[in-house]
């Protein structure tokens, strides 16, 4: 606790030295050290408490986290860009959706392509189930457009 206390203090008193120009260090009869922006005794010693700008070079904290911020900035556009390519192949499935469910309702019979270049044609229960696919394609790929 008295730990907590002293260092309380002293954060007190570097948060002080912001707005004070004087800084008095005072080591009192038991050994505790006392940081005050007035002499409180004979003892009392005027301490220098200047600050510079910090750098990066000097500070690895610094440095660490300047590197973070790049890496996150570098991050940032590659995200940006693979969102980009996303929104252009979502834009394209949604198009190819549109295009294959607009034939499936338009024709009267559907078929499949047989390896050898002739044609199955579906059944009613399979021209249902394709018509429907195509709609939730549309649905899955088009996500709010109309």
């Amino acid at each position: 606790m008295k730990v907590l206390l002293t260092m309380l203090a002293l954060l007190l008193t570097v948060t002080a030295a912001a707005a004070a120009e004087e800084i008095y260090r005072t080591v009192q009869g038991d050994g505790t050290v006392v940081y005050s922006d007035r002499p409180l005794s004979d003892q009392s010693v005027l301490v220098d408490v200047s600050t510079k700008p910090a750098d990066a070079g000097e500070n690895p904290v610094l440095a660490a986290e300047a590197n973070r911020n790049r890496e996150e900035d570098t991050g940032s556009s590659a995200m940006a860009a693979a969102l980009e390519e996303q929104k252009a192949l979502r834009a394209e499935a949604c198009r190819e959706a549109r295009e294959a469910l607009e034939a499936y309702d338009r024709a009267p019979r559907l078929y499949e392509e047989l390896p050898g270049g002739g044609r199955r044609y579906l059944s009613d229960e399979e021209i249902v189930r394709a018509r429907q696919a195509a709609r939730q394609a549309v649905v899955d790929f088009c996500d709010g457009e109309n």
